[in-house]
């Protein structure tokens, strides 16, 4: 079971800190929406030079409101499924998050502050939540839900600080 774990974390780990590498070799602030179904909205934006934010909504009710500030940051939302939220908001620079959510009712909300911190969260199945909360620098997160009705709510402050939660039902 820890081998399970430590694979997964070390998985969680490279699909965000490949995110961070996108948003650097940005030459300038680049937007990409894609968004079908019922009841959309987006909201955004970004200041700063190098920013990088990329929206994907497909089905009912979503909605999703971002801010980025600094520089270099880079933000990826996902969602599918249906009354999915994300709100995504960045300051500093070279902050990375990702978002991923698919299923029903799912909610995240993360911030960070200060620059070099990632994020990562995703979602499946219906009920979820996650708000996450980064302040300081160099500080990681994760935060994989699979199944029903989990919440997870994590803050951070400081410096260089990893936290990984893995909630799973299947």
């Amino acid at each position: 079971m820890n081998l399970r774990i430590l694979l997964a974390a070390s998985l969680s780990v490279v699909s965000v800190a490949a995110t961070v590498s996108t948003a650097d070799a940005q030459s300038r602030n680049n937007v990409r929406i894609n968004q079908s179904g019922y009841s959309n909205e987006i909201a955004g934006r970004q200041t700063g030079y190098q920013q990088s934010l990329s929206v994907r909504q497909n089905g009912y009710g979503q909605f999703i409101s971002t801010y980025q500030n600094g520089a270099r940051n880079g933000a990826t939302v996902g969602q599918y499924g249906r009354s999915n939220d994300a709100i995504v908001a960045q300051h500093g620079r070279r902050n990375s998050t990702v978002v991923g959510q698919n299923g029903a009712y799912n909610y995240a909300d993360t911030y960070q502050n200060a620059y070099a911190s990632t994020t990562g969260v995703a979602q499946i199945g219906n009920g979820h939540t996650a708000v996450t909360t980064q302040t300081g620098s160099y500080n990681g997160l994760g935060v994989i839900q699979v199944g029903e009705g989990q919440t997870a709510n994590v803050k951070q402050s400081g410096r260089g600080n990893v936290t990984l939660v893995i909630q799973g039902d299947h």
